[in-house]
């Protein structure tokens, strides 16, 4: 059936299926299910199993939890995947294409919260926050010099809504220049006098701080790889608040190991990062990671949920939005 038309013997009452609260633990289920309820739609909680869902389920919510065709299966009536995130490379395109069901994101939700983050892990760093913390907490005060922000070049790898609004910030701390690499020019990039480079290389070799803000594609997947990272100097800078896969891992563990530049981490090619992944035990003067928490805020999660509502209301109202499939 087509967007909002009824399939034969479907309820009055669409069912949702909730892989996943859409907004994490920022709000309660109960209150979950008032919002819901109050657009006549039943909420069925599958946050452990499917055996007690009901198969004539309409829409399935996930924030990150695999969708693939073993699952869908599982749920024959589904015509709608709501994505309660930005990012759905854990959604079977190709198995939802055959299927007719449509996919549908939650786009700039967080961009203000990641891009703060980035600004957190980048002083972080700059100033070995963390360690400095400990300093204290061991007792001690003498503290050697660390960096401004000010004056330095930054590289942005992406120059959509995150990379646009980390190079807004990044003009109020009076940065030398904002230099960006995105297969799209984004007009509004050079009007806040962001300059565009040709080659990631000349990225590489010329920002002080690089910040990856990118969508995770098969385009992007290992893009920065042990080439690129040789490019850069001891004192460099990288932040990674988009997707881990990005950045080659094993090269990144090998060069931040040998300190040949810093980096902050919020993001991981395999997560939950597991307790005795290397990147747990490297120096912390080389490196600060986050358990990808950027865009965990409870304004962006309530933000999230609206939005993610407002998508199935579209969808069954025929006038479907934020469509990516």
């Amino acid at each position: 059936p087509v967007a909002g038309e009824e399939a034969p013997g479907q309820p009055e009452t669409p069912t949702v299926v909730m892989l996943e609260a859409p907004a994490e633990d920022a709000i309660p289920q109960h209150l979950v299910e008032e919002a819901f309820r109050a657009h006549d739609l039943k909420v069925a909680w599958a946050t452990g199993s499917l055996d007690e869902v009901a198969r004539d389920a309409v829409v399935l919510v996930t924030v990150k939890r695999q969708i693939d065709a073993a699952l869908l299966d599982r749920l024959p009536a589904v015509r709608l995947i709501a994505v309660a995130f930005t990012g759905y490379d854990h959604v079977d395109f190709e198995c939802c294409s055959k299927r007719g069901i449509a996919v549908a994101n939650v786009p700039g939700y967080s961009t203000d919260g990641v891009a703060e983050l980035v600004f957190g892990l980048m002083f972080a760093l700059l100033r070995h926050i963390p360690i400095a913390h400990q300093h204290m907490r061991a007792g001690h005060w003498n503290w050697p010099p660390g960096n401004e922000l000010s004056g330095k070049s930054m590289g942005l790898i992406g120059t959509g809504e995150i990379g646009m609004r980390v190079a807004e910030i990044a003009k109020a701390f009076k940065v030398k220049k904002v230099l960006g690499y995105d297969v799209s020019h984004n007009p509004k990039f050079a009007d806040i006098g962001g300059e565009y480079v040709s080659s990631l290389a000349t990225l590489f070799l010329h920002a002080d701080i690089l910040v990856v803000a990118c969508s995770l594609t098969k385009d992007t997947r290992g893009l920065i790889g042990r080439k690129l990272l040789r490019l850069m100097r001891p004192d460099s800078v990288i932040i990674n608040c988009a997707r881990g896969a990005i950045i080659e891992q094993e090269a990144l563990i090998e060069m931040l190991r040998e300190g040949r530049f810093r980096a902050g981490l919020d993001n991981y090619e395999v997560e939950p990062l597991p307790a005795d992944h290397p990147l747990r035990s490297l120096p912390e003067d080389r490196l600060v990671t986050v358990p990808h928490l950027a865009y965990k805020c409870h304004e962006s999660l309530r933000r999230r949920q609206d939005v993610t509502l407002a998508n199935i209301l579209a969808y069954l109202a025929d006038n479907p939005q934020n469509i990516v499939n």
